[in-house]
């Protein structure tokens, strides 16, 4: 069986020079300067990611969150992207190229779905000194109430995921709270494609701020449960650190 798990996946490892290197100038040639010329985006806690391989846990502020973190970060960063995006060829082409992980949402995550996503995880997480990232969908709509307090977050965070693949690899975990204002945030959530695009052409410059926590090392846990509800509590802190900031 792991012989043909590696047999299975082998090809993801290979070329890594090459695309290693196309990684890096689409990155700075392509998405650095359409991310900067979009989005005022400051990050916070840069200096409390490690070194090696570790898992960032963080929530939807836009549709492509992945590629924010991944232009503000240094080394490359493997998304768990929704397999929609994979569905389109000039997106399955370039998720695969940059090798991200098609996930399934909701209902339609099988168990064997999920396994192989974790698969393809623990592979990047073993093999290579690279981020594995996991995006909650939709969390950050519901972080404000009418007051500006935080609401309701807490019920939309389930981070089983990123709990077991911390508990199985070793890796440590890194909550993360990225934020947007509500009003471009509204805008970007429902005009997708082109349209997001004219968007954010007509509205340079959008605040986007970035909160990366202090490592979770998962060796410091029993079981995943007390795992995921720390993941949860640190998160929580983080975005009230970075809303106190934003706001």
């Amino acid at each position: 069986m792991t012989v043909a798990k590696n047999k299975n996946y082998r090809y993801l490892l290979q070329s890594r020079k090459t695309k290693a290197t196309f990684y890096y100038w689409l990155k700075k040639i392509v998405l650095c300067p359409l991310m900067n010329r979009w989005l005022d985006i400051r990050a916070e806690g840069l200096d409390n990611i490690p070194a090696g391989p570790c898992i960032i846990v963080t929530h939807h502020c836009l549709y492509f969150d992945s590629c924010v973190i991944g232009a503000t970060l240094e080394r490359k960063t493997h998304g768990w992207i929704d397999e929609d995006a994979f569905s389109k060829p000039g997106l399955r082409l370039l998720c695969s190229f940059l090798e991200q992980i098609p996930v399934k949402t909701g209902r339609r995550f099988s168990r064997e779905e999920y396994r192989k996503t974790k698969e393809m995880s623990h592979l990047w997480l073993r093999n290579t000194n690279e981020f594995v990232a996991l995006t909650n969908d939709g969390a950050s709509k519901y972080i404000l109430d009418e007051n500006g307090d935080i609401k309701g977050l807490s019920s939309r965070m389930n981070h089983s995921g990123a709990a077991s693949l911390g508990i199985e690899t070793g890796a440590p975990i890194i909550p993360v709270a990225s934020w947007i204002s509500e009003e471009h945030q509204r805008e970007l959530f429902v005009s997708r494609g082109l349209k997001s695009i004219r968007y954010l052409e007509r509205n340079r410059k959008i605040p986007y701020r970035i909160f990366f926590s202090e490592p979770i090392h998962p060796s410091q846990y029993q079981n995943k449960k007390e795992l995921k509800e720390d993941i949860r509590k640190r998160q929580m802190e983080s975005y009230k650190k970075l809303l106190n900031k934003s706001i």
